[in-house]
């Protein structure tokens, strides 16, 4: 078996092969409105994602990018999960959460305290984890989301 490692994202040598698997998430999803919010993202994707604003962490399985995590700060000490992606021949090894536990760790280097995200419809494995883990339903925290679509927020101790 290979190991699996989990490190945080160096730029600028992991922004091509992370931005490929976002890409490759954001295909899998086929949201409509999450694309548009990944554009902002994309267009400032290093200095958003790079402390004390965000950070994101990468699971390995061997030499392979197997899944990915981030944290992006919003306003005081809230943070929000983004873009927790597991490959589909690296499902069934427990990296989905791994790699939220490793962002839940890491988010008071952030001076986070609070985190909050929002899941798709078709992510019901992910809310599963989510809700496993200790998340629970909030109200959306933005306009029109895709229909479906529930929101999370967990309190760090």
């Amino acid at each position: 078996m290979n190991p699996v490692t989990l490190r945080l994202a160096q730029y600028p040598a992991d922004t091509e092969p992370l931005l490929a698997l976002i890409r490759e998430y954001m295909a899998w999803l086929d949201v409509g409105s999450c694309a548009r919010k990944l554009d902002v993202e994309l267009a400032h994707f290093e200095a958003l994602f790079t402390p004390p604003s965000g950070l994101f962490v990468l699971a390995h399985v061997g030499d392979q990018l197997a899944g990915c995590a981030g944290l992006l700060v919003h306003q005081g000490t809230t943070a929000e999960v983004k873009r927790v992606y597991v490959r589909p021949a690296h499902r069934g090894l427990n990296l989905g959460e791994a790699l939220v536990r490793r962002l839940m760790e890491l988010a008071p280097t952030l001076n986070a305290k609070h985190l909050i995200l929002d899941a798709v419809a078709l992510t019901t494995h992910a809310q599963g984890l989510y809700r496993r883990m200790g998340f629970t339903e909030t109200p959306p925290y933005y306009a029109n989301p895709e229909p479906g679509t529930r929101f999370f927020q967990y309190h760090l101790p």
